[in-house]
């Protein structure tokens, strides 16, 4: 039974639940409605709310209006977009060392990290507290977000069958898409050795920062002894613990295996991006913010579902997803670059 003209926008309210729910996703108190709608009655009620039907109308004539309306497009980008971002959370893993940074536009800028050039000192009774200065520390340069996208076109088949299940499974892939777009970014900035806007480059031994061995339980020993005595901007020891081992693919077993075997409290993270025999050990990026990941200003996440013009040989519906992506290196202290 097809929705009448008027009961079209009570169909309409209740569709993106309904296209939520039909993508696999969980939805919290769907509309009353939402369990027994399709996508066909969606496009119909879509269609009726786009004119109203004719005496020489049929039921396929408006849903066929309805699919290709405006309208239409947004109910599905409603619905499918949080199957979509909960995908990119589960490919997300590598944001376990990253600091969020809020990027105010799409142009490149530098993001330096806040340091200190002073250290507490021990005070007479009734001295005077000296000042210090907080200045920034060598930080991200021309760090940039870029726009990375897809328009989806449902076809015409896929509405009349109610394919929802297997249009939920587009658009979950390209959720995890965007997660794996921002785990290369992030290990293409790691391997540059990007110069910082101090004007030297991220990782050299001056900065006790290379460990230039084989992935091995003395390189472990090295690298997390180098954090302990890395030098703050102040001429302290850093001080720092070792958090996060993240590794080549090859090398996560094996780094793995060393870490549970030695019963340290460190973290195994793999990127499938880096060189074979490469690894790196960070501290908490809490303590010590070391890659950045870029957010434009005020979004909530990264990847958003939109509704799409329709190309004019296309005969259903169009939606597009489109993920601002940026990685960058905040500093060189907090982090030890390993392998050969």
């Amino acid at each position: 039974m097809y929705p009448s003209e008027f009961n079209h926008r009570e169909i309409i309210a209740a569709a993106p639940d309904a296209i939520a729910m039909g993508a696999g996703a969980s939805v919290n108190r769907p509309h009353p409605l939402a369990s027994e709608l399709t996508l066909r009655k969606i496009a119909y009620a879509c269609g009726a709310n786009l004119r109203k039907p004719q005496p020489h109308d049929t039921a396929m004539s408006i849903a066929a209006s309805g699919m290709g309306s405006p309208e239409f497009s947004r109910l599905v980008a409603d619905g499918v977009s949080s199957v979509t971002i909960q995908s990119y959370r589960g490919q997300s893993e590598h944001l376990a060392i990253a600091s969020l940074f809020d990027a105010l536009n799409f142009y490149p800028s530098q993001i330096p990290a806040l340091d200190s050039y002073f250290a507490l000192e021990p005070l007479a009774a009734n001295a005077e507290i000296k000042q210090g200065m907080v200045t920034m520390a060598g930080g991200a340069q021309d760090a940039t977000l870029t726009t990375f996208g897809r328009a989806i076109t449902i076809a015409r088949e896929d509405i009349i069958n109610d394919n929802q299940g297997a249009i939920g499974r587009v658009f979950a892939d390209l959720g995890a898409s965007a997660g794996r777009i921002e785990a290369r970014l992030m290990a293409d900035a790691l391997e540059a050795n990007p110069v910082l806007d101090d004007g030297a480059v991220t990782f050299d031994a001056a900065y006790s920062n290379v460990v230039a061995e084989a992935f091995s339980w003395g390189a472990l020993v090295t690298a997390t002894t180098l954090l302990r005595i890395q030098l703050t901007q102040a001429g302290q020891r850093a001080d720092l613990k070792a958090k996060f081992l993240v590794v080549a693919p090859e090398l996560e077993l094996p780094a793995q295996n060393e870490v549970t075997n030695a019963g340290l409290d460190i973290k195994v993270l793999s990127l499938a991006n880096l060189p074979t025999g490469r690894w790196y050990v960070l501290a908490d990026p809490m303590v010590c913010p070391v890659v950045g990941v870029l957010r434009l200003a005020g979004a909530k996440n990264p990847v958003r579902v939109e509704q799409a013009k329709r190309p004019l040989h296309v005969d259903g519906a169009c939606v597009k997803v489109t993920a601002d992506l940026g990685v960058c290196l905040l500093r060189r202290t907090g982090i030890i670059r390993g392998g050969v």
